[in-house]
């Protein structure tokens, strides 16, 4: 009986040391250490089988534990040992979830409580700009976004820090207005699934061109005429010095425009350089003066420029000059050249230019008078200034308004004096003050009128100069600070012309 007794005992004790044992296995053999505490704010970034996890630092952490799962219901395994707040998880593989989580290890080695955890699934994402093109010539552009199944925002910007830019419903396709001038344009997008998980940040780039314009056109070799048939090389200058486009040159009576490239073809001097050429044979029917020249572009970008009026071209001849052969008469005002007359079977005009300098030019500024009559041979020039010196040129001018200059000569209008003016007796005379009055100068070199004064009869050009005027509609002058109880005043009024040249008035006094 006793024996039984023992032997119950010695099972109990067993029993319960086995419960002992059990308990043991179950204990970790790393205590957790209370005063480290756990990460906070991690942060998943998913990439191109990659993962990027981030995380606030622990106070008195030497270092950090990061432990992944391969899906929600799987333990977390320890995957690696980092001394910073940042972790690439370069193993992950696309399209598989992963859980994360980080412990901060303290500086006895011992290990806190581990972080809240974050599911994220690597994947595959790019924006493309309109399927790839490398220039567009609109402000909106078509956006193609790829991204996993498991993405649900997306964020779109041109700015690399998405300033102003807010989260919005993932879609594979969306348009996109690009702000700025033109040039290299760089859209960014990044994408979050619905743990929060964020993408990196991915990119692409298009060459904005939303405008073309021609900048200049020369023909070679330059000249004022060219003979029907003949060779010419054109040669276009665009903005920018864009490449990849191609020009084209019209004008009336051409069939089809003539082709303007930058390829090296066609009389085309260097490919690619901005400068589109042709070389090119005039049409031998063609004839015309002036005909205008119209130089257009189309860019890389498919933008159409303005039509580019490029000046004018000439296939004829011009008319045979004439000579002028002197001056026939001069006056104060006027002067009247001659000239041989013109045997142009084409005369349509004499057109006579002049000018105040030497180098008459065939312009508006210069044009004086076009005659119709080829037999006319002389024309008197009015309205000129007195004692001036004029150059002349006579063109002769075709059908075709073509011309032709004469050579230059020089005349001068006769230089006299100024007209006598009359000085009226003085008016309004008062203790201190008195009126004077008189005719207008009608000479065309007109330059000023001076007032003298004197106590005394006999008034000339050294005494005393009251007044200046130059403003030939100006005719009174109230002379004051006179003293007219005590003085008589005289007065005579010089006219005097831009030559200097002058003539004196009457004499009047206020004693009159």
């Amino acid at each position: 009986m006793r024996r039984i007794s023992l032997l119950a005992a010695a099972l109990a004790v067993a029993a319960v040391c086995a419960g002992c044992f059990d308990n043991i296995a179950d204990t970790p053999l790393e205590i957790p250490d209370r005063d480290i505490g756990a990460p906070e704010a991690l942060a998943a970034e998913a990439g191109n089988g990659s993962v990027t996890l981030r995380w606030n630092p622990v106070a008195g952490a030497s270092s950090y534990r990061v432990y992944r799962s391969a899906d929600v219901a799987s333990a977390l395994a320890r995957l690696a040992q980092t001394p910073d707040t940042v972790y690439t998880d370069a193993t992950a593989r696309n399209g598989t979830v992963y859980v994360y989580r980080i412990a901060a290890v303290g500086q006895s080695g011992l290990e806190g409580p581990q972080s809240d955890a974050v599911t994220v699934s690597p994947a595959v994402y790019s924006v493309l700009i309109n399927g790839g093109e490398r220039y567009t010539g609109s402000t909106v552009v078509a956006l193609t976004l790829t991204a996993p199944a498991t993405t649900a925002h997306m964020m779109i910007s041109q700015s690399a820090a998405f300033e102003g830019a807010a989260w919005e419903g993932y879609a594979p396709s969306r348009a996109f207005r690009i702000e700025g001038p033109d040039g290299a344009i760089v859209v960014h997008a990044r994408f979050r699934d619905a743990g929060g998980a964020l993408s990196p940040v991915v990119s692409d780039e298009i060459v904005k061109d939303t405008y073309a314009r021609v900048a200049g056109l020369d023909i070679q070799p330059a000249a004022r005429l060219y003979a029907p048939g003949s060779s010419v090389h054109f040669r276009m200058r665009v903005e920018d010095d864009e490449t990849g486009g191609r020009g084209a040159l019209s004008f009336p009576g051409l069939a089809d425009p003539v082709a303007l490239l930058d390829d090296g073809r066609g009389g085309d001097g260097t490919a690619d350089d901005g400068i589109y050429e042709a070389e090119y044979r005039l049409p031998a029917s063609l004839r015309g003066i002036d005909i205008p020249l119209a130089a257009s572009f189309i860019d890389r970008a498919g933008n159409e420029s303005p039509v580019f009026e490029a000046g004018t071209i000439s296939f004829t001849d011009p008319p045979a000059a004439v000579s002028l052969i002197g001056v026939m008469d001069s006056s104060r005002t006027s002067i009247t050249i001659r000239w041989i007359a013109s045997s142009d079977p084409y005369f349509a005009s004499y057109r006579i230019y002049r000018s105040e300098s030497p180098g008459v030019a065939e312009t508006p500024l210069h044009f004086v008078r076009e005659l119709f009559n080829a037999g006319q041979t002389s024309y008197p020039d009015g309205q000129l200034i007195e004692g001036r010196r004029y150059y002349y040129r006579i063109f002769v001018v075709n059908d075709l308004d073509e011309s032709a200059g004469s050579n230059e000569i020089a005349a001068n209008t006769y230089d006299g004096l100024p007209t006598t003016p009359v000085l009226a007796a003085p008016s309004a005379i008062g203790a201190t003050r008195a009126t004077l009055t008189w005719s207008v100068n009608p000479d065309t070199d007109f330059g000023e009128y001076r007032l003298y004064r004197a106590t005394q009869p006999g008034v000339t050009i050294s005494s005393l100069l009251v007044a200046t005027i130059r403003d030939r509609e100006t005719t009174f002058f109230d002379d004051t600070g006179l003293d007219t109880g005590a003085n008589t005043y005289y007065y005579r009024l010089f006219a005097v012309d831009l030559g200097g040249k002058y003539s004196r008035s009457n004499e009047v006094d206020t004693g009159q």
